[in-house]
């Protein structure tokens, strides 16, 4: 099987193309000429430099090619700085994306949790079947896309991702993205990237949750104070006013996948080596 991984030179693209590879997959990396190849070259993929944006260079990097996973976007907070931006690239690029691919091409697309809006008052887990919520412009962005996909005649997964937790020293953002007393799920990066391996031999036309399960189900003040204490970080987090599109996510329909391989204490393991090393503890 040859895979086109559009975003390949991303953290979460390194580790989808090394599990890929891992597995015997070809992988073709699709991404901008000025981005950091080196890892995704190390794993011995091949790479098209290309901007998504430009129709005739995402129909080269498509031929040949048996599936797709589609995780190039821009991401929050630049996404909320100009709509505009989010548009050409998250939306017209999945356009360009699906006219250029054969019929029977799989596509499976990096969706997002956010686009089931703020559910801090809900009854959690929030399910497959929750609304969908434009509420900021990269919701919007990501719920356009679907809709694109789901109309494109082509076979499809889409999954719902968590926000992307990985093991490293992290300095935090001027605001975190969700209150101290908030409901927050994570999926750690190597599940997510095995959960976008195990969707190329998915059911056609699929929808999954994507989060890394109960293990991981705390508030946005436990998820830090453990994350940082693991670490051997002391931090004075500034939490937001306002809830924000995070929360428990039902999971039920994507276990079959196998992707949920990493406890939260398994996760603390990883930061408390790390902070090891760096003589941080």
């Amino acid at each position: 099987m040859r895979v086109l991984l559009t975003g390949a030179a991303g953290r979460l693209g390194y580790e989808v193309a090394r599990v890929c590879i891992e597995n015997d997959i070809v992988v073709r990396g699709f991404d901008l000429p000025n981005a950091n190849w080196s890892y995704v070259e190390g794993l011995g993929a091949e790479t098209h430099r290309g901007d998504i944006t430009d129709i005739e260079s995402i129909r080269t990097a498509c031929q040949d090619i048996n599936a797709v996973i589609h995780l190039a976007a821009i991401l929050p907070p630049r996404t909320e700085t100009n709509r505009d931006l989010t548009q050409r690239i998250n939306v017209e690029g999945t356009k360009n994306l699906v006219k250029s691919v054969s019929h029977r091409t799989k596509l499976i697309f990096a969706s997002s949790i956010a686009t089931y809006g703020v559910t801090a008052k809900e009854k959690p887990p929030i399910k497959e079947t929750h609304n969908q919520v434009a509420h900021n412009n990269y919701a919007e962005s990501k719920i356009q896309s679907e809709r694109i996909i789901k109309k494109s005649g082509k076979p499809y997964t889409i999954l719902r991702v968590a926000p992307i937790s990985v093991a490293d020293i992290l300095e935090l953002p001027e605001t975190v993205a969700y209150r101290a007393n908030q409901r927050v799920e994570c999926v750690y990066v190597e599940d997510a990237a095995y959960a976008f391996y195990k969707s190329l031999r998915e059911e056609e036309n699929q929808i999954y949750n994507i989060g890394s399960g109960s293990s991981w189900q705390m508030t946005g003040k436990e998820y830090l104070t453990r994350f940082y204490g693991a670490l051997g970080v002391e931090v004075k987090p500034n939490y937001p006013q306002e809830y924000t599109a995070v929360d428990w996510y039902d999971t039920t329909r994507s276990n079959h996948m196998e992707y949920q391989r990493t406890s939260f204490n398994r996760f603390e393991e990883k930061l408390v080596a790390i902070g090891e090393e760096m003589g941080l503890r």
